[in-house]
């Protein structure tokens, strides 16, 4: 696990809504404050623009909405966890100047299971402040990893455009 420390990146804090609770659960592993929003759509926007959060969402109304409060907002594809990392990396990278290898750097601050804070209470070992969830560096790593080298390698070999439909997609 890397140590991100300061930057652009330590700053960033997302809301996801209920389709994706898969990759809410990618980014905290990723140590980013993530926010799994249950509630309807008009609850999620108000939240997203009172805490500065970035919505990430499937839903094309949903974005669009988003973008005309001036919210920012990652439409994603609907499936394959690649390529969604892929596109919130990019979506960092070409709008925030974020370096997505830095981004997807696992980084063990926050509990993938309630978002809580965790604190290191061994070697390779963390434990959860709010839940009591207990993590360390098994060999499940070498998946995690994997998954998110298979991300980078995505983000690096396209670039972010806007479709006229709002969706955003990849160009190589």
């Amino acid at each position: 696990m890397s140590s991100r420390g300061e930057g652009p990146e330590s700053e960033i804090r997302f809301v996801a809504d209920s389709m994706h609770g898969k990759l809410t659960r990618w980014l905290r592993i990723l140590g980013h404050d993530t926010v799994y929003w249950r509630g309807d759509d008009e609850d999620l926007l108000d939240f997203a623009s009172s805490s500065g959060r970035i919505l990430i969402t499937s839903d094309v109304e949903l974005h669009r909405a988003a973008l005309k409060r001036n919210l920012r907002s990652i439409l994603l594809p609907l499936e394959g966890i690649e390529e969604q990392l892929a596109t919130v990396a990019a979506y960092l990278r070409d709008r925030l100047g974020i370096d997505p290898e830095r981004f997807l750097s696992p980084e063990a601050t926050r509990c993938s299971l309630c978002n809580g804070e965790l604190v290191q209470i061994g070697e390779n070992l963390w434990e959860c402040g709010s839940c009591g969830q207990r993590y360390w560096e098994g060999s499940h790593w070498r998946r995690i990893n994997a998954t998110l080298r298979k991300a980078l390698e995505i983000t690096l070999s396209v670039r972010l455009t806007d479709g006229d439909s709002g969706r955003e997609g990849f160009e190589k």
